[in-house]
């Protein structure tokens, strides 16, 4: 939960950190020594749906659409009020000298929209940058830049025509918390807070020439995690000379069917002696994996990536921004099979930077996923592109960078 992670850095230099989130999330809490408040219970957010069957045999810019509607309603609008009502009560009982803001937490909108007095606020980008640009097609569609186009009306169709419905449920939300419609488009509100906190570097965004002032890439937050860590008895296993090792994972949040990536995955790799599977299912209720795990197929539940991923060479994963940002910063490449939430425009910008392959979809064949390990193993562009990345990111300081624009910001 990379919000918590942001706190406990900043409770490490010294400050004073208080966490609103839900009472899931009391643990991580609790283990990161920060405070915490707790949102109603109204206010949860399930893992995305996957799109119906017929809607599987759609072209991918129809599913996008259908995933990204329903989404931002879910994560967007429908949390919105009762968020501000929580913000508004927690600032009402004490007084606080910034807000820090994950992108999703719309709750903290109405504050920005009144004339009121309120401390500073600044939004973590915990996912692909959000902002319109002319320079970049409508966030959510997930396509690729090209150089020298002009994408403003393109956009301008997208917030007004086509996602105008959504746009309708979140004006609503934003007037059941007491304030008017929103001056812009859903994914654009952060334009509003007084800072936007990138947690990635420049390189694994995609060049704007009307970026925003606010806006400053600040590095991704990485914690070792390995306090306590005890490895599973194969873990030598990994170590080999030799072998391959391709990490697959789904990450924590969507991966109630493992049979959507992780089973293909093994279907795709097990006839192959010189390539060591490292599976990690999140541990979460309910899930469903293959029946019959090959011999070259290692399983955990979870592993701190800072202890996997020195000895991993090809992660296969559904495109979360948080996994992704920690290959990078191992170097390591990537093949990203994701559509729900903003997996997919993640999976476009790892195309888009070389550090690995976008299979365009989030349930791959068999054969999809093992043409695509076939080429990263064989092509080393993907792994000294993921190396760049690697340097990049090591030589950033984000939580250092954080600190110095709450202050700022408090101080303006």
């Amino acid at each position: 939960m990379p919000m918590v992670d942001v706190g406990a850095g900043l409770q490490s230099l010294g400050h004073e950190v208080t966490i609103l989130t839900a009472a899931e999330y009391a643990d991580l809490v609790e283990a990161a020594g920060l405070q915490m408040l707790c949102l109603p219970g109204s206010v949860v957010i399930d893992p995305p749906a996957a799109a119906p069957v017929v809607m599987r045999r759609m072209p991918p810019a129809v599913r996008r659409f259908w995933l990204g509607r329903a989404e931002l309603d879910a994560i967007f609008a429908k949390p919105l009020a009762a968020e501000a009502e929580s913000l508004t009560s927690a600032l009402a009982a004490t007084t606080y000298d910034a807000v820090v803001a994950d992108v999703t937490f719309t709750g903290v909108l109405p504050m920005l929209l009144r004339d009121d007095a309120r401390p500073p606020v600044v939004v973590c980008g915990v996912g692909p940058l959000t902002i319109s640009s002319t320079d970049t097609p409508p966030f959510g569609m997930a396509w690729q830049p090209e150089a020298g186009v002009d994408y403003t009306q393109m956009t301008a169709v997208a917030h007004r025509v086509i996602m105008r419905a959504s746009q309708r449920r979140f004006d609503r939300a934003l007037r059941r918390a007491g304030c008017g419609r929103s001056p812009v488009f859903i994914s654009d509100w952060p334009r509003l807070a007084d800072g936007i906190l990138q947690l990635s570097v420049r390189d694994f965004e995609y060049p704007r020439s009307d970026l925003p002032a606010t806006v400053e890439y600040v590095g991704p937050v990485l914690p070792d995690g390995t306090a306590g860590f005890v490895p599973p008895p194969w873990w030598r296993e990994i170590e080999r000379d030799g072998t391959t090792v391709v990490h697959v994972t789904q990450g924590t949040f969507d991966n109630t069917d493992l049979n959507q990536l992780i089973g293909p995955t093994f279907e795709a790799l097990e006839d192959l002696d010189d390539v060591l599977v490292v599976a990690t299912t999140g541990g979460r209720a309910g899930q469903r994996i293959a029946d019959r795990i090959p011999s070259n197929v290692l399983v955990a539940e979870w592993i701190p990536y800072s202890a996997l991923l020195p000895n991993v060479d090809v992660m296969i994963t559904n495109g979360g921004y948080g996994g992704v940002q920690y290959a990078l910063g191992h170097g390591v490449p990537l093949i990203v099979a994701g559509e729900t939430s903003d997996k997919a425009e993640v999976a476009a910008r790892v195309a888009y930077t070389g550090v690995g392959i976008d299979l365009g979809t989030s349930s791959p064949s068999a054969a999809a996923i093992r043409a695509a390990v076939d080429a990263v193993r064989r092509d080393d562009r993907y792994r000294e592109a993921a190396g760049k990345l690697r340097t990049v990111i090591e030589a950033s300081t984000p939580i250092d960078a954080i600190a110095s624009v709450l202050k700022r910001c408090a101080d303006a």
